[in-house]
């Protein structure tokens, strides 16, 4: 199932929502023809962290991606989700959020991960913040869906909780391989906490 657009549109302009998605965009095609060697660089390495090495990283790694489809879906649901939780916690804190929530999932996954050698990058840890926050903050927004079908387009409005809740069920039921999916529920559950007290108001 893949989220379409929040039917609800805030009118003031998502600043710096399309400032994540202008600069995680641009890093990405700036590294394209140095991938691996950036990656290795400025990814998250779970052992340099243990031992106390190349700490930026944590922060770094949120904005490179392994590849396309990596950064589409992420700056995606970035799209989808942002804009309104931008307009309810202002700018600044929302950026703020969105960074702590990349930390905390960047971070507490490096203590669970199995693979401590391999480099990790993505937005996908404060993104899946962003999800935690809408979570709680727009549970009945309705979010314009996509389902194939077989060979069948099926366009349909699903709230948003129950949105979430299948995103999650296939975050734990059905992970895809390579993909670091404990950091994307740690910056769920980031989301979730933080977003009250990072709301303005």
């Amino acid at each position: 199932m893949i989220p379409l657009y929040d039917e609800y549109r805030p009118s003031r302009a998502s600043i710096v929502t399309i400032g994540l998605i202008f600069l995680n965009t641009i890093i990405f095609f700036l590294s394209f023809n140095n991938l691996e060697a950036i990656v290795n660089k400025f990814g998250l390495i779970p052992q340099n962290i243990l031992l106390g090495k190349e700490l930026y990283t944590v922060f770094t790694s949120m904005f490179l991606h392994a590849g396309f489809l990596h950064l589409i879906g992420n700056m995606w649901f970035l799209w989808v989700f942002g804009n309104n939780l931008e307009a309810a916690m202002g700018r600044f804190r929302y950026l703020l959020f969105y960074l702590l929530c990349g930390f905390f999932a960047s971070f507490i996954f490096v203590f669970l991960s199995q693979e401590k050698l391999l480099s990790i990058v993505g937005a996908s840890g404060a993104i899946s913040g962003i999800l935690g926050g809408y979570f709680i903050l727009f549970p009945k927004h309705k979010i314009k869906s996509f389902l194939l079908v077989f060979v069948f387009p099926l366009f349909f409005s699903v709230p948003a909780v129950v949105f979430l809740v299948i995103w999650i069920l296939f975050q734990v039921f059905y992970p895809v391989p390579g993909v670091a999916t404990g950091a994307h529920l740690i910056g769920f559950l980031a989301g979730l906490l933080l977003v009250k007290t990072l709301k303005k108001g």
